[in-house]
């Protein structure tokens, strides 16, 4: 006989029903990488792989253990990150009778810049290297030029709202080079900038700015027909006689040295230790690093040590022989900045192929200082460009550094003379191949911005800014070249309850092939009113402004020079006016230095405006010039 036992469902334990029914999803792929730190605007994504063997199996994520609205799918997308979103993100996968949490996804939120994304200017362009702020159309705002290595090159306008327009047309962004680098400079003095770009396979290029957004390209002359291996590129009035000179860097071959003859045409200069046995120059930048007044010139080399330059005031120069900066070898970036606020230019030079970088300390008697201690001393890595700015207002110049094949470095100034390196937002944690980097301040804000190109994937950080306070200078020369490149712009102010001064030198691009904003940017932190500024400008003379309020973006322009020549024979007087080629000038006459009466608008057409009185019963006394 046989019995069958049945047993009540109810009497059997939980422990013993788990251990015959449930199987929980099991994760075999977790969140990777564990902790992600981007900059507010950023964009990320995380996919988590379950299984199960008791379908149906569904996912929910959560933030800091609150459910993430529609977040029901293993992957998970977060775009224009805010700081909301940070925290710890874990994804809880179930199924018909059981859960599992995966580890947890950790996003961090840094809020001093945010990343760009939609805008014209970080769209896939190719594989990108040197990039240079200015502004071409002369609204006020910086507009943007990227120069790509395996196609056209771009040109981005600046549309004054902080958005950008890629330009399609004109010579500038049509046809193909292999270029390097390119740089921002008013070669003619006619007020608007040109271009220049350093070509690596092939001659180089330079485009006359003709205004209303239109460009001209030279074909003839030794500046676009000498076929070098160009990378570097940075203009400077070497010899001081108002026009803009250009130095390229090229590989395997000499570097050019193009003297401006003032006509539009340039003469390449043959003779010289900036242009003989100069090696497999990279990067180049001037710099006046004895505050003689003539601009000295560094350049970095593949596999040799790298070079300085001392300008002799006379059209020569001297190499430096018994000074750190030329012991070393980097082929990198190089940059020169006051760092410490002692009124002398500093220099970095970063590293490639795994070197460590290199800071050296000006001493102010013509000699530098090696530093060793601090992140920038010490990190290595393989640096593409390099760019100094003070990003937190502050009052200290920071530096950011972009790197091939891995993130950037940002190391924020301490204000001792040392350096904290900044560990996150997307500035330091974005991958990828980097090529160049620049600051400007795109929006008018007073706070620098950040561009890094890249291979097909560029990035625009906006500096969000904090309560310090700023002011920005523009220089506008007369006597001195247009753009005021090389001019010295010196700041005095009370910062921290502290007086103290600051220094900026305007540059014609350095690094390999980049260039910052020409407007001069200080921080000011507390300060809300300027003691003195204080303009150096190549020509020699120098003007000092006294009391001027931060948070304005102030225009110096250079004073033009009068002179009188007195013509006995013809009892007429015969005056000079140098100064901004195309200004129109409003022409007074006195004989009293009291009232002063209008007698013409003249147009410096070419630099140099002479004017003749009439007969010497009508001739004025006094005679004076305003734009």
């Amino acid at each position: 006989m046989r019995f069958l036992l049945i047993i009540p469902f109810s009497i059997l334990s939980p422990a013993m029903w788990a251990i015959h029914c449930l199987a929980a999803p099991t994760i075999i792929k977790e969140p990777s990488p564990l902790t992600n730190s981007v900059s507010v605007g950023a964009f990320l994504t995380n996919r988590i792989s379950a299984t199960t063997t008791n379908p149906p199996l569904a996912y929910q994520w959560q933030l800091n253990g609150v459910a993430v609205s529609n977040a029901t799918n293993a992957l998970l997308i977060l775009t224009n990150i805010q700081p909301a979103d940070a925290g710890n993100y874990v994804m809880i996968a179930t199924d018909r009778d059981a859960s599992v949490s995966s580890s947890a996804w950790v996003v961090e939120v840094d809020a001093r810049f945010t990343k760009i994304t939609g805008d014209p200017c970080v769209a896939p362009v190719g594989r990108a290297s040197g990039v240079a702020w200015g502004d071409y159309n002369n609204d006020g705002y910086p507009d943007l030029f990227v120069s790509i290595v395996n196609g056209a090159n771009v040109l981005f306008t600046n549309n004054s709202k902080g958005t950008f327009t890629r330009i399609t047309t004109g010579p500038i962004v049509t046809g193909t080079a292999t270029s390097s680098g390119g740089a921002w400079g008013d070669y003619d003095n006619d007020g608007l900038l040109d271009l220049f770009v350093s070509v690596n396979s092939g001659s180089d290029l330079l485009y006359s700015n003709g205004g209303s957004g239109v460009f001209t390209r030279t074909t003839s002359g030794s500046i676009v027909t000498s076929g070098g291996r160009g990378n570097g590129c940075a203009w400077a009035d070497y010899d001081n006689d108002g026009y803009l000179d250009l130095y390229v860097c090229n590989s395997d071959q000499s570097n050019f040295l193009y003297h401006n003859n003032r006509n539009g045409t340039f003469t390449r200069i043959t003779s010289g230790s900036p242009v003989t046995a100069t090696g497999n120059s990279q990067g180049c930048a001037w710099g006046d690093y004895d505050n003689d007044g003539s601009p000295d010139l560094f350049v970095t080399h593949y596999l040799s040590k790298n070079s300085l330059y001392h300008n002799n005031g006379n059209g020569t120069f001297s190499l430096v022989t018994n000074q750190p900066p030329v012991a070393d070898s980097s082929a990198g970036p190089c940059v020169w900045g006051d760092y410490d606020n002692d009124g002398f230019l500093d220099l970095f030079v970063g590293a490639q192929t795994g070197g460590t970088n290199l800071l050296y300390h000006n001493n102010g008697n013509g000699t530098f200082t090696k530093v060793l201690a601090g992140p920038l001393g010490t990190d290595s890595g393989n640096c593409i460009g390099a760019g100094w700015a003070d990003y937190d207002n502050d009052g200290y110049l920071d530096l950011f550094v972009s790197q091939y094949g891995q993130p950037g470095q940002l190391y924020r100034n301490n204000g001792d003379g040392t350096f904290t390196r900044i560990v996150s937002g997307s500035p330091v944690t974005d991958g990828g191949t980097s090529g160049g980097c620049a600051w400007g301040d795109y929006n008018n804000d007073g706070f620098p911005d950040l561009f890094v190109t890249g291979n097909n994937a560029d990035n625009l950080y906006k500096n969000n800014g904090n309560n310090n306070h700023w002011i920005t200078v523009q220089c506008l020369g007369r006597l001195s070249n247009r753009a005021a490149i090389g001019a010295k712009v010196r700041i005095k102010a009370t910062v921290g309850g502290r007086s103290m001064w600051q220094m900026r030198e305007i540059s014609g691009g350095n690094a390999t092939g980049s260039q910052n904003d020409l407007r001069c940017q200080f921080g000011l932190r507390d300060a809300t009113n300027i003691d003195i500024v204080h303009v150096e400008w190549p020509s020699g003379i120098v003007q000092e402004f006294a009391n001027v309020a931060a948070g304005q973006f102030l225009t110096l322009k250079e004073p033009s020079r009068l002179a009188a020549d007195v013509q006995v024979q013809t009892g007429r007087v015969e005056v000079k006016l140098i100064g901004g080629k195309g200004v129109v000038y409003q022409m007074e006459q006195s004989n009293d230095l009291r009232g002063w009466t209008p007698f013409a608008n003249l147009t410096n057409a070419t630099g140099m405006l002479i004017w003749t009185s009439p007969p010497a019963s009508t001739v004025p006394v006094f005679i004076r010039a305003s734009e």
